[in-house]
């Protein structure tokens, strides 16, 4: 039987008594949303489109010269920072043809409502992993393109992390008042300006602006670091993503020097007591490859690691399997980096392949206070006018796991068509995720309170 619905959109036609014998759709393949559970979730009084600027302390000198007698200590100050975040609203919608809902099988009204929750989980979920991924892997790029002697305008694989700087212990877009000291290759240069290629993509390709000409020429994809760039622990020691190759996998000991960096930088645990790992499953494979975690567990076959091929808990730390790690094929569109087959992500602003076509893969050690998640009351946005129709929130579950919603407004609009046939369902989520920046402590990298680990 064939059946004709004028007015009926095109893809709901067949799912509409034609050869239909299930009544219930069945679940997509849905990343579990980790990083969102990073954040530090906090209540946020500002407006849509506010700019909120918060402070964070340095520490006293400490003084180990002993006071002269009779004399009184000289009073000691100590510097602070600014980090920022903006306050922005995030949102989808869905609309359902009632008509359409009536006459099918399978209940599309239901089911658009479980695909906008699963929606808004995935999308503060990205959010807040894009925020994190680029500060911790901002200020590291290459040279897009060959540059000559004297050039003053370089033309980078990513200006992530090149944008700004601190000024007087704020955040200010990068000048002639304000240069940011980096290097091209193993010259030191001073960068007073940085635009994107693309103004919808800021954290892509672009090119930087320098206060003198470059000394000598500059050969394509060499290295371009900031002075204040977060330290990345890469497999193999290489000085950019192009030394990663095939053999360049992830072991224990790259984990414990992550690890290492972040106690030498005092950074304290998450609040469970223990930094946390998120790696991709291949990652996690080749953990299981190596000789030395394989020989912590020579003995022990039939350990919960071995038997559930779950890492768990190891040096100090919970690992997390999250498929959301940044990739070529979860960052969005992937533009060319320059010559080769690299190709960067605008969405964690550096490259997801290499010169050579070697996949990038990441992994993140992430430490106590690295992630906020700075959010608006938006039962506030309602006025005395009303509403039509109902504002909740999302219970959502996919494949049995519960895909957590939180904080994130439902809203069910009541039909305002003519025939009031068509129900409108939206979400919406306002406020930023911010990462706070520690500069004043210790070496001169801005972001400390988590360490990419780059590998093949």
């Amino acid at each position: 039987m064939t059946v004709s619905l004028p007015g009926v959109p095109n893809e709901l036609v067949n799912i509409i008594q034609d050869r239909t014998l299930e009544r219930i759709f069945h679940d997509a393949l849905f990343p579990r949303l980790q990083y969102r559970g990073e954040a530090n979730p906090e209540v946020w009084q500002a407006n849509l489109g506010e700019k909120v600027v918060m402070t964070r302390t340095g520490l006293l000198p400490v003084s180990v010269v002993p006071l002269t007698p009779g004399s009184d200590p000289v009073p000691s100050s100590y510097a602070m920072e600014q980090w920022a975040a903006e306050a922005r609203q995030f949102g989808n919608a869905i609309d359902t043809h009632m008509p359409t809902n009536y006459v099918t099988l399978a209940p599309i009204f239901l089911r658009n409502t479980v695909q906008l929750g699963l929606n808004a989980g995935e999308t503060l979920n990205r959010l807040a992993r894009n925020r994190l991924y680029r500060a911790y892997v901002g200020g590291s790029t290459n040279l897009a393109v060959a540059a000559l002697a004297a050039a003053t305008a370089i033309e980078v694989a990513s200006i992530n992390g090149f944008t700004e700087t601190l000024l007087n212990a704020a955040p200010v877009p990068v000048s002639p008042a304000a240069p940011l000291a980096a290097t091209v290759g193993a010259e030191n240069v001073s960068i007073i300006g940085a635009v994107p290629a693309n103004p919808l993509d800021p954290f892509g390709r672009g090119t930087l602006f320098l206060a003198a000409g470059l000394a000598g020429p500059a050969a394509a994809r060499a290295v371009v670091n900031a002075t204040n760039r977060s330290r990345i622990t890469r497999v193999g020691g290489g000085a950019s993503v192009d030394a990663l190759v095939a053999g360049n996998i992830l072991t224990l000991q790259d984990v414990i020097n992550a690890v290492t960096r972040l106690r030498s930088a005092k950074v304290p645990p998450t609040p469970d007591g223990y930094y946390h790992v998120h790696l991709t499953p291949e990652g996690e494979a080749e953990i299981f490859a190596d000789p030395v975690f394989q020989r912590l567990y020579q003995s022990l076959p039939e350990s919960a690691t071995y038997r559930e091929y779950a890492i768990g808990q190891l040096i100090g730390c919970r690992f997390y399997r999250n498929t959301e790690n940044p990739g070529s094929t979860n960052s969005g569109a992937l533009v060319s980096s320059g010559a080769g087959a690299s190709m960067s992500s605008g969405e964690i602003g550096a490259d997801v392949i290499n010169n050579a076509g070697i996949e990038v893969r990441r992994a993140i050690v992430i430490g106590g206070g690295s992630l906020y998640e700075k959010y608006l009351d938006e039962s506030k946005f309602l006025t005395e006018a009303g509403i039509t129709g109902k504002i909740g929130s999302f219970s959502v579950v996919n494949n049995g796991v519960q895909v957590m919603t939180q904080r994130i407004r439902y809203i069910l609009r009541a039909p305002l068509d003519r025939l009031q046939q068509v129900v409108g369902q939206a979400w919406s989520w306002s406020g930023d995720f911010a990462v706070p920046s520690d500069a004043l402590t210790g070496d001169p990298a801005r972001y400390k309170r988590a360490v990419v680990i780059e590998h093949a």
